[in-house]
């Protein structure tokens, strides 16, 4: 897996819990990764995940394992810009860990935080989130979020600066992508 941190960004109803599940199973069936999510309302992630919505007993989890994917779902509650909270951005890689940030629009995280995320998935935003996210990744096309349908988001890499358009592929009609399984359309970064 190549991507350190990432964040995924958009309103309510836009696939952003959706993609982080897919993303927590698709490492878990190609690479043997577990996860260890942080989840206010306890949604069912899979076998693959270990999910709480106790702060404390999430700590202690990642603090104890080592090579997981940890997710923190609804940032705007788990972190809401707690200075505290930083050093799951700035050392959990030193435990082999990769962190997924899931929230609406990054106003939750401090700017230290943000600065960790080397790969996002932006969902639609408002004019002004967009112009944040595009200024702090140096990349124009990001402000293309405030135009993206329900389920779009770009996937945006700091390194080497790109930005695509994927979209969530829901219901009926799945997309099978390089990744083995039939639930998005995105490029492989696992």
């Amino acid at each position: 897996m190549s991507d350190l941190h990432i964040g995924i960004f958009g309103p309510g109803l836009s696939g952003k819990t959706t993609l982080a599940k897919h993303y927590s199973r698709a490492a878990w069936a190609r690479h043997g990764i577990k996860s260890i999510c942080l989840d206010i309302h306890r949604e069912v992630w899979g076998p693959q995940a270990l999910v709480t919505s106790n702060p404390e007993a999430f700590e202690k989890v990642v603090w104890a394992e080592k090579s997981c994917l940890v997710f923190i779902d609804e940032s705007s509650d788990t972190i809401a810009r707690d200075k505290g909270m930083t050093k799951f951005f700035t050392r959990i890689r030193h435990n082999g860990h990769k962190l997924v940030v899931i929230g609406h629009d990054g106003s939750s995280l401090l700017p230290v935080m943000r600065q960790q995320l080397q790969t996002l998935a932006l969902f639609r935003q408002s004019e002004d989130p967009a112009k944040d996210w595009a200024k702090l990744y140096g990349n124009k096309k990001l402000l293309e979020s405030c135009t993206l349908g329900q389920h779009e988001f770009l996937w945006c890499e700091f390194y080497p600066g790109t930005a695509v358009k994927c979209k969530l592929a829901l219901g009926n009609q799945p997309v099978q992508t390089n990744l083995g399984e039939p639930n998005i359309s995105r490029p492989d970064r696992i």
